[in-house]
């Protein structure tokens, strides 16, 4: 096999690549957005699909034709030849995305108590080409997060917040990690992006919206509102973007006081939060703060960390994945849902407006 390397962060919305030689040298970084997405813009959907159609490979399929492109392309730079130059592939993703690639029925993912389609890391092949993909440490705290907080070295007091389609969050208490999952929808990457409006930008507006009285916090709208949707700078909020923004929002609030309470870690006893994902990379923390997303009193303990789950992939398909393995079978998964106090706190925070712990 060649010198280079691929790690991949597959997520959801879009798709990671970076290719390195065999010394961990970063020398080309590649992205897409996920094909996958014309069969559903969440996993929800895109599980709804596959077991209506079972058999059927084309999710598969169009997202392996965009890597091999991808791939492909990325060894042109460097002067090299696809597949006979790559040495190996590794993939951090969620459980899903990695049941999906793998062609797992993922029925199980859909309903509690939530198993999981594959249990130990995969070891296959991909364009002839051996591929890793890592497993989590449960059915909705994948390797992208276990591996976000790995690479981070997340210490005492410290929480990485992957913010996504999935809300992932891991803390680390008395040695201990604790991690979590929000169901946060297409709120965060999806819900206006048809219109090339993302995420971040529609945190802003609302934001925006909210500073200057033309929104209320309960997120009631006039008849004209909910008719016209808001305008604001040639960006128009629908009814149906606030309350996913709503529920979003009031999903991560929730699971992060939740996880602390688990944890057994007060509020003021958190030191940083780690802000991982694309989606935090463009996040404006003050409107973040301003909607309630973020509590006000963690504002200046907020770090933006990046694409943790790409940097956990490339220093894996370098270093082996022992001690990745190692850090992911320490986290101790909260499962929420159900619980009484989680689901009084979800519906309680259903406003938009500055909170705190």
């Amino acid at each position: 096999m060649g010198d280079f390397y691929a790690a991949i962060d597959l997520g959801t919305t879009s798709v990671e690549v970076s290719l390195l030689r065999t010394d961990g040298s970063v020398t080309a970084k590649s992205g897409f957005a996920n094909p996958q997405s014309r069969f559903g813009s969440d996993v929800i959907s895109r599980m709804t699909y596959q077991q209506k159609h079972p058999g059927d490979t084309a999710m598969q399929d169009c997202l392996k034709n965009e890597l091999r492109d991808t791939l492909s392309k990325m060894l042109s730079w460097n002067k090299a030849a696809f597949p006979v130059d790559l040495n190996r592939i590794l993939v951090t993703c969620n459980t899903v995305m990695g049941s999906l690639f793998l062609g797992y029925d993922t029925g199980m993912l859909g309903q509690a108590p939530f198993g999981m389609p594959f249990s130990k890391n995969e070891e296959t092949n991909l364009f002839g080409v051996p591929m890793t993909i890592p497993v989590g440490a449960s059915a909705f705290l994948g390797s992208d997060a276990c591996g976000g907080a790995w690479v981070l070295g997340l210490g005492e007091g410290e929480v990485l917040m992957d913010l996504g389609t999935n809300g992932e969050m891991i803390v680390c208490h008395d040695g201990i990690f604790h991690g979590a999952s929000a169901a946060c929808g297409p709120a965060f990457e999806n819900c206006t992006r048809s219109r090339g409006i993302y995420g971040s930008t529609t945190i802003s507006v609302l934001a925006n919206l909210l500073r200057q009285g033309k929104l209320r916090e309960d997120g009631v709208l006039t008849e004209e509102q909910a008719r016209d949707g808001i305008e604001f700078r040639g960006i128009r909020i629908t009814a149906k973007i606030l309350h996913e923004i709503q529920l979003a929002s009031a999903a991560i609030y929730a699971t992060y006081a939740m996880l602390l309470k688990r944890a057994g870690l007060a509020a003021g006893d958190v030191k940083k939060i780690c802000l991982a994902g694309g989606f935090g990379f463009h996040l404006s923390l003050r409107d973040a703060v301003t909607i309630g997303l973020i509590p006000e009193e963690m504002l200046d303990r907020v770090t933006i960390a990046g694409n943790t789950s790409l940097l956990a992939s490339e220093r894996m398909v370098t270093e082996g994945t022992d001690s990745y393995d190692a850090f992911r079978r320490k986290v101790h998964t909260q499962q929420l849902a159900g619980d009484p106090d989680y689901e009084g706190l979800l519906y309680s925070s259903m406003i938009l407006g500055k909170r705190n712990l």
